[in-house]
């Protein structure tokens, strides 16, 4: 115990590099754009308030979205400050403990009352007017479980027998999710996994293994889906078989993100079709809707560059960090953030199917915030400790 100790504070001393900036900056800024479009998208519409300015656009939040997710960013960066702390290979052997505190929430949460659509994924208190889903963070859990068994391959995975423990630590929690009936979030992890898997050099063999079993369940799936996420699938491939129904929400959706046009109508705008809440789930997971009707094509263009900037940045580290670990991680990292990214931006506008998964450091929710930002400190602290190799 004592040398396990001693080992922990010289990987505590070994942090002298500097974070990367790039990541530190795009994240920031997203952050501050979600801040101000959850903002944008809860205030009333028809409030008149006496002051101007600030004050007076604060004064028409009749929803405290906007005050809890502020808490939250300020949580997340309490979470990043803590995990800079420690080397990141000291979470590589904590790993299994933390992946197991994970599986149980994820066990514990199936005991939960059903939601909306007979999901069981959240933890509710408050009265239920607030929740907590444990799924979020347990993506951070799987990305350090299977970044650390991967790494333990000197080469790429080309056996079956080396590449079945990695598939159990997978299809543990995607099954557990699964089992909630947020097939949303299922579909993350699924990214996660792939994303490493081909980060670390996996044998095509296996590759074309996954992809063929992948799309065999995905149609043997389909008879035993609810009827309700039936509807859904046949309105994604037939947009115009439910418009008032399934598809209104992508109807509307794509109703306000055109009506933007080039400019946008303005931030804190009276009379907008979002704000009318002819869009629902406008904080949320139709957040770039709302978004895209006040800034308009010019200022989606900003916030999709930023999502590009920090996605090939994190796979660009991904490449030069020298170790196996560390780069495994941020892999892991950049290929959920993608996934998250291009599945809620695509579902707005009808080119995705709606799957009900938030739009990273935009839509409201404490728990994806969380886990964002408990994710991009891991990357800063490989960065932080491998900056000879990134530099």
């Amino acid at each position: 115990m004592l040398k396990n100790r001693r080992r922990a504070l010289s990987l505590l001393e070994r942090g002298r590099g500097s974070l990367d900036w790039i990541v530190v900056l795009t994240t920031a800024a997203l952050i501050v754009i979600g801040l101000i479009a959850i903002a944008n998208a809860t205030m009333d519409p028809y409030a008149v308030g006496e002051e101007e300015g600030l004050f007076g656009v604060l004064s028409r939040l009749t929803s405290d979205s906007f005050y809890w997710q502020l808490l939250w960013v300020g949580i997340g960066l309490v979470a990043i400050v803590l995990i800079l702390l420690f080397d990141y290979r000291v979470y590589g052997e904590l790993a299994p403990y933390i992946y197991g505190v994970a599986l149980l929430l994820l066990v514990l949460v199936l005991f939960q009352s059903a939601g909306r659509g007979n999901v069981r994924a959240w933890f509710s208190w408050l009265d239920g007017n607030r929740s907590f889903q444990p799924s979020e963070l347990c993506k951070v859990a799987m990305i350090l479980t299977l970044a650390r068994h991967v790494s333990r391959h000197e080469g790429p995975i080309r056996t079956l027998k080396d590449f079945l423990p990695v598939l159990l630590h997978f299809a543990l929690p995607f099954g557990l999710v699964v089992a909630q009936g947020d097939y949303g979030t299922a579909l993350v992890f699924a990214a996660i996994f792939a994303g490493i898997l081909f980060v670390s050099g996996l044998s095509w063999k296996i590759i074309v293994g996954l992809v063929l079993t992948g799309g065999t369940a995905c149609v043997a799936i389909y008879p035993f889906l609810s009827d309700f996420r039936k509807q859904r699938i046949l309105t994604f491939l037939n947009p115009a078989l439910d418009e008032s129904g399934s598809g209104y929400q992508v109807r509307y959706s794509k109703i306000a993100i055109g009506s933007g046009q080039a400019t946008g109508k303005g931030l804190f705008q009276e009379g907008a079709i979002s704000q009318l809440d002819f869009v629902p789930e406008k904080h949320t997971d139709f957040i770039f809707s709302v978004t895209a009707e006040s800034v308009g094509f010019i200022g989606c263009a900003l916030i999709i560059a930023l999502y590009f900037l920090l996605i090939v940045r994190l796979f660009l580290l991904s490449y030069k960090v020298q170790d196996r670990f560390g780069a495994l991680i941020i892999a892991g990292v950049a290929s959920m953030l993608l996934f998250h990214i291009f599945e809620n931006i695509g579902m707005t506008i009808g080119v995705m199917p709606v799957t009900g998964i938030p739009l990273p450091f935009l839509s409201y929710g404490g728990s994806s915030m969380l886990a964002n930002m408990a994710a991009i400190g891991l990357v800063l602290n490989v960065v932080k400790r491998q900056q000879r190799a990134v530099l």
